[in-house]
Order: C-alpha cells, then sequence, then structure tokens
C-alpha cells in the first residue's frame, strides 16, 4: 500500500532530496497532517515537532522526540548544504579551485563521507517499509569508510586539474595515465565509526538483501561537486 507522508522542515537540499526519494519510490506527500500515514520531520524543525514518526537530524544536534530518530554523519551533498556539518567541502572545492594558493583550508579527522542520494535511499526504504517491520530509537547513518582531509584533498587536485587540462587541451601523457585514485587509499589511522550496525539491520528488515552498501563511489561525489561550483 502507498503510504502518504507528511514531511517538516526548511526546504534545503536535504528536505528536497528526501521528498523527490520518497514520491520517486511511490509515496504520495500531503500538506495536511491529519491526512498522513507518516510525519517525518526533517532538519532543526525536529526539535519543535511534537510526536514525529521519524526524525531526520545532521549528527550534532540532540536526538528529538520521535519514534525513530536518522542521525545524518558526514553528508556529501554536490548542491552545497549549510547546518548538515558538510560545509567544509566548499572550502576545499574553493582552495583547490584558485590554485592551492593561499592559507590552506582547515585540516580535519578522517569522515566517514556518504553522498546524499544513498543517505535519501536508505531514508525512504526504512520510512516506506511495512509497520511491522519499521525501526524504532536511534539510527547512525554515515559512510562505511573513514576518508582523510589528506585523500580527498588529493584527489580533488586530480580531478580538477584533468577537467581544467580537457578545457585548455594540455593534457599529456602524465595528465592522461590511469593514476590510481588518491580516495581508493584506505585510512590507516585510528577515528571512531558511528554504530552502523543498526542501519545495516532495518535496511535488512526492509527488504535491502544487502543491508546498508552505500553504492556511490567518492570520485564522483568529489566530481559533482566541482560541477555544482561551475554552475553556481
Amino acid at each position: 500500500m502507498t503510504k502518504v507522508v507528511h514531511l517538516l522542515g526548511e526546504t534545503d537540499v536535504v528536505y528536497r532530496a528526501i521528498a523527490d526519494k520518497l514520491q520517486r519510490s511511490g509515496a504520495s506527500l500531503t500538506d495536511k497532517r491529519d491526512y498522513a500515514d507518516l510525519v517525518i520531520a526533517v532538519g532543526i524543525v525536529a526539535q519543535t515537532t511534537s510526536a514525529a514518526d521519524i526524525a531526520v537530524i545532521p549528527a550534532q544536534m540532540k536526538n528529538p522526540d520521535a519514534n525513530l530518530v536518522v542521525r545524518i554523519h558526514d553528508i556529501l551533498v554536490p548542491e552545497g548544504v549549510t547546518g548538515w556539518g558538510s560545509e567544509i567541502l566548499n572550502d576545499w572545492v574553493n582552495w583547490v579551485k584558485d590554485g592551492s594558493n593561499g592559507i590552506a583550508p582547515p585540516d580535519i579527522e578522517a569522515r566517514h563521507w556518504v553522498h546524499i542520494r544513498d543517505a535519501t535511499d536508505a531514508i525512504s526504504l526504512i520510512a516506506l517499509a511495512d509497520a511491522d517491520v519499521i525501526s524504532h530509537g536511534v539510527i547512525d547513518l554515515a559512510g562505511r569508510r573513514a576518508w582523510s582531509s589528506k585523500a580527498m584533498l588529493e584527489e580533488m587536485r586530480l580531478l580538477w586539474g584533468r577537467y581544467t587540462d580537457a578545457l585548455n587541451l594540455t593534457h599529456t601523457i602524465e595528465s592522461l595515465t590511469n593514476v590510481p585514485s588518491p580516495a581508493s587509499k584506505q585510512f590507516s589511522g585510528e577515528i571512531p565509526r558511528p554504530a552502523l550496525g543498526p542501519l545495516h539491520d532495518a535496511m535488512l528488515a526492509a527488504g535491502r538483501t544487502e543491508g546498508w552498501r552505500p553504492p556511490t563511489a567518492m570520485r564522483v561525489g568529489l566530481m559533482e561537486l566541482f560541477a555544482h561550483s561551475q554552475i553556481e
């Protein structure tokens, strides 16, 4: 049965991505709470909304009152968004595009970046699951791998260099060589990862046989960051 969802929140990129994925997954959206099978509060509005079925929040926010709280860590949003903890990616993009000159952007501990498409896919799947399997409590949502800032910046320099070489017809044999992705290197330090067991179990219960296996490659997400920065 198709679920009718009442979605609350500031209409930023994350809100719109969740709304789009819910609709493409078969849900109907309504602006009337009384008509909804499910109430989902996104972002800061979750702090002031009473009795939401699901709250989707940035990890740094205090857990609100909801049957299920999904805390998103380290979300990669190509269009850019504030308030979700990923603003540093835009700083890195601008620094690389400016030729990596001047003061280097702040270094940060490794993060478990997750693309917004993969995050909203998981949220939609869990939200639209049958009532008898829908999760309760708190679910942390993040990528499975840790990415160091050094690897991310090296990858961004590589991608931006190839893009500008293509525009300016300045490719060389070296620039066209299949150089291994810096971001493909496994992070060797110690950084605690959010507990992904509840997320994995919730996706299994909702019918995803592989559980939590985000498919979007880091290189794709970084290329999209540059593409959107060119549009702005």
